[in-house]
This record gives C-alpha cells, structure tokens and sequence, in this order.
C-alpha cells in the first residue's frame, strides 16, 4: 500500500522535521512513546529524504547538502548522550547484535541518520565505563 501526501513546499517539509526534532529529543513522557517508534523513525526519515529530493528537483543541490549534513546524528553531539542513554534502557540491549543495535540507534536518532563512526560512539556510550585490571 503507498500512501502519498504532497506538501506545499520544501519549507512545510523542514517544519515539520523541525517538530520531530523537539518530540524526538525532548525528556518529556509523552515523547517516549514515539522515541522508540519505528514507525515514527520510518515516516520522519522519509520525510527528510523528501525534503533533500525536492531540494535537489528545485535546482537547490547546495541546500540540499547543507540539509543532509545537519541531519547527520555526528553534527549533534550534544545529543549523543541522550540517544546512548535510550539505547542502554533497551531491556534487551546487552543481547542485541551489532544489526540490532544499529537498528534500534538508528531508531532513536531518527530523523537524523547515523553514521558508522558516530554508531561505534553511541554504542560505547551505551556500553557505559569500562574497568581495567592494572
């Protein structure tokens, strides 16, 4: 089944991707229902790809970059703690595989994607500390 929605314009996109930004990365209970959601992951990563294509149908390829880049969960480090934290309280976490924690970061992060280096990061975050025999 393909549902399609049009939009105005690619300002009616970046708003609303905007809003998911706050839903996703706010402390507040309401939004916990949604940061885990893979629904919600799926609809606002579409949602950012369609913003870059129609950046780039527009003859806008400059600002389509520029997006794609601030979408980049490694240009918000002041948020890597927040997605190391939720994915730690994953109850299965420490059972997951690298697939499955990939996954459920990639979840967290939405919309922002996440790259190989930044995920070896998160993950080590989410690991927490480690000790060392000296």
């Amino acid at each position: 089944m393909s549902v399609l929605t049009e939009f105005g314009s690619a300002n009616e996109l970046e708003a609303l991707l905007r809003a998911a930004m706050v839903v996703k990365f706010e402390q507040s209970g309401e939004s916990e229902l949604l940061t885990g959601s893979p629904v919600f992951a799926s609809a606002v990563g579409t949602v950012r790809e369609s913003l870059i294509e129609e950046l780039r149908t527009i003859g806008s390829a400059g600002n389509a970059q520029r997006q794609a880049d601030w979408y980049r969960l490694s240009q918000h480090r002041h948020l890597w703690a927040v997605v190391a934290s939720r994915a730690a309280s994953h109850p299965r976490w420490r059972e997951l595989d690298e697939v499955g924690r990939i996954s459920w970061i990639e979840t967290l992060a939405a919309p922002l994607t996440v790259d190989r280096q930044t995920f070896s990061s998160i993950q080590s975050m989410a690991e927490g500390p480690t000790t060392s025999d000296h």
